[in-house]
């Protein structure tokens, strides 16, 4: 998948997710970045057909594509119940240490935090890739186990003039290296992008192991 696909999703999805009601989004593009699949996950009470109408009209007033309305499935879902039940970030924060970074990433869920502390050699590449592995760490730490992910890269990348991050997470099952990329655009802290980036590569995983 290249880049350019990788970071219309993420803006697709973006514009989705701050449709009212809107909690969750999935975007799948074509080969040609057509519109695939929209999946979208909801709060109770909201008229679904509605919605379906309102994702059409911001998405072709946005990005001048039309979807077929066949395209978006919706899921609803008691509101509270999907916010207890996600990671959150709590804090991410970095320090130096001599001729090194230290970068600690703390989530949350259910009112519990899961730490994550990576070290490396100071530069500015170290530094996206200390908040990567610590976000990994703290994951990890979430799901009670140990080396099970690692970072294989973290990029910062521009598309449309947007700036973005792209993480490549991997981890080995009987005996194949499997990979995992996720995406985040950059908003207003580097910091924050990558660790979303991070999780955003690692979500479905671990709603598979929780």
């Amino acid at each position: 998948m290249d880049d350019n696909k990788i970071a219309l999703e993420e803006e697709i999805k973006s514009l989705v997710c701050r449709i009212p009601d809107v909690l969750s989004c999935k975007v799948i593009l074509g080969d040609k970045n057509e519109v695939e699949d929209i999946h979208v996950l909801c709060s109770t009470g909201r008229n679904i057909k509605q919605l379906v109408r309102d994702i059409q009209s911001a998405v072709s007033a946005r990005f001048n594509m039309e979807i077929d309305y066949k395209v978006i499935s919706v899921a609803q879902i008691e509101e509270n119940e999907y916010k207890d039940n996600r990671l959150k970030i709590d804090s991410i924060s970095m320090m130096n240490m001599d001729n090194s970074l230290k970068a600690t990433v703390v989530l949350e869920n259910e009112e519990k935090t899961f730490e994550g502390v990576s070290i490396k050699v100071k530069s500015t590449t170290n530094k996206y890739k200390a908040v990567a592995e610590a976000t990994i760490l703290a994951l990890e730490a979430f799901i009670n186990t140990n080396s099970i992910f690692y970072l294989e890269g973290i990029e910062k990348t521009k598309i449309a003039g947007r700036d973005a991050f792209l993480c490549l997470v991997g981890y080995t099952y009987k005996n194949t290296e499997n990979l995992l990329i996720g995406s985040s655009l950059i908003k207003t802290d580097e910091n924050e992008a990558v660790v979303k980036s991070a999780l955003n590569a690692l979500n479905r995983m671990i709603s598979k192991i929780v």
